[in-house]
């Protein structure tokens, strides 16, 4: 079996700046946190979770049938879920490219469901995971939320989508790309 998702890479100036954002984010809370990684930092567009190996080419074949043009994504604002007074995830919402990510979740969704992959039940909502909340200290989110939301991040052009294989261990998830898939345009 293999833990497969499919999502967006983000390119090495979004990677670069997630360090020094959660270290300083680090220092507004007393909380635990685990913080993404830079080397693994993307935006999911459909988890799959464990999969039969052989259901592999099958899930390519499907993916590689989208004609979705390629779009610019700027990230932008912060949030947490399942909100801001309990978080568990603490994110970053997209400026610039958020309808077009979500089409995009949309059409893969539907190209994976015609190979028997189950549509997800809630609803899609673009964002980048900055860290998992694992332990909540008191306080007030709001003041850590405000200023992951003040980083400014650049534009760029999405113009692939990556079939990812996320391996699990007690330093943190590595993800092997399996296949990525250009867009249109």
């Amino acid at each position: 079996m293999a833990r497969l998702f499919v999502g967006i890479g983000l390119p090495d100036t979004y990677r670069q700046l997630l360090k020094p954002l959660t270290a300083s984010l680090s220092r507004l809370t007393d909380s635990s946190i685990n913080w993404s990684r830079p080397g693994t930092w993307h935006l999911t567009l459909k988890f799959l979770g464990e999969t039969e190996e052989a259901r592999i080419p099958a899930l390519k074949d499907a993916l590689a049938s989208l004609d979705s043009p390629c779009f610019t994504l700027r990230a932008g604002g912060a949030g947490a879920f399942p909100n801001a007074q309990r978080p568990k995830v603490l994110w970053l919402g997209l400026a610039q490219g958020a309808d077009q990510a979500t089409g995009l979740a949309s059409a893969i969704e539907d190209a994976l469901a015609a190979v028997g992959v189950p549509r997800e039940q809630k609803q899609f909502r673009p964002h980048l995971t900055l860290g998992r909340v694992r332990k909540p200290g008191p306080g007030d989110w709001q003041p850590l939320l405000d200023a992951a939301a003040q980083t400014q991040w650049p534009p760029f052009t999405v113009n692939r989508f990556t079939l990812y294989q996320s391996t699990l261990a007690p330093t943190g998830a590595t993800h092997t790309a399996l296949a990525e898939f250009a867009l249109a345009g």
